[in-house]
């Protein structure tokens, strides 16, 4: 039986703030920037064909810390302030002209988010809690791979590849969530959330260029210097324009937070 005392102590809090840390294991849902990728092309010339593989990239991990505003006993406002670390991943390119091509991707995006939850008393020392919100996230894209090809030994010819590319745009959050209370002030939350970036554009070095990825008119990708996609678009009369990411993960989550009350 549910006591009346055991409801007023959960909803009849005064205002005060919530301080936690959060880790957490989530699945990517695929979409266009997977699609994109898989389109990849090492060569701008068009009589080149290619078979790419992708792999991997699937799995992510969810490192945050957050604070916030007890505006009565049900609704709060705060800032989330995390990491979002990627699983590898994996590009494979085979072409028509003998080149392998093999580069392994490695992803990461730093978030900051404007939140409000609604908080509802269930059991005794157990509550749930819903939240919604944005802001904004900046991301990291390091790539290390090889190419090779152009003949049999000892005219193969090797190439290291090498990229450190950053990008920026808007990040969104929605999460559910249990709160159980473990001591007087102190909370364990168990939760189910859905994290979206959108980041239109990365560039950065690239093989010790000023590149970034593209898509060009027939929608294969590549990595390009702003030298080479001038050259390719006088040349080949080809227009190109940025990759861009919007992925999302569900992402099932563990906290620990603190309760000061005024």
């Amino acid at each position: 039986m549910i006591s009346s005392s055991s409801i007023g102590n959960l909803s009849a809090e005064p205002s005060g703030m919530e301080v936690g840390l959060r880790l957490g294991g989530g699945e990517r849902v695929p979409g266009r920037f997977d699609g994109d990728l898989k389109q990849f092309s090492s060569t701008v010339s068009p009589l080149v064909a290619s078979d790419v593989s992708l792999s991997g990239g699937k799995s992510t991990n969810l490192y945050e810390g957050f604070f916030r505003f007890l505006l009565d006993s049900r609704s709060r406002v705060g800032f989330v302030i995390g990491r979002n670390d990627w699983q590898n991943l994996q590009l494979t390119e085979v072409t028509s002209d003998y080149y392998y091509t093999k580069l392994s991707s490695e992803i990461y995006s730093y978030h900051i988010l404007g939140m409000y939850y609604f908080n509802v008393p269930v059991f005794r020392n157990w509550e749930w809690e819903s939240g919604l919100g944005g802001g904004f996230t900046s991301a990291d894209w390091n790539i290390r791979g090889f190419s090779a090809g152009g003949g049999l030994a000892p005219d193969t010819q090797y190439f290291n590849q090498r990229g450190r590319l950053r990008g920026s745009g808007l990040a969104y959050r929605a999460e559910t969530a249990i709160n159980h209370r473990l001591y007087e002030s102190t909370f364990f939350q168990i939760g189910l959330g859905y994290h979206h970036i959108a980041i239109d554009k990365f560039s950065g070095n690239y093989n010790g260029e000023t590149s970034s990825f593209y898509i060009r008119a027939d929608g294969k990708v590549g990595v390009l210097d702003d030298t080479r996609v001038i050259d390719a678009t006088v040349s080949t009369a080809q227009t190109f324009r940025r990759l861009d990411m919007n992925s999302g993960s569900w992402v099932l989550y563990f906290s620990v937070f603190q309760r000061f009350l005024d």
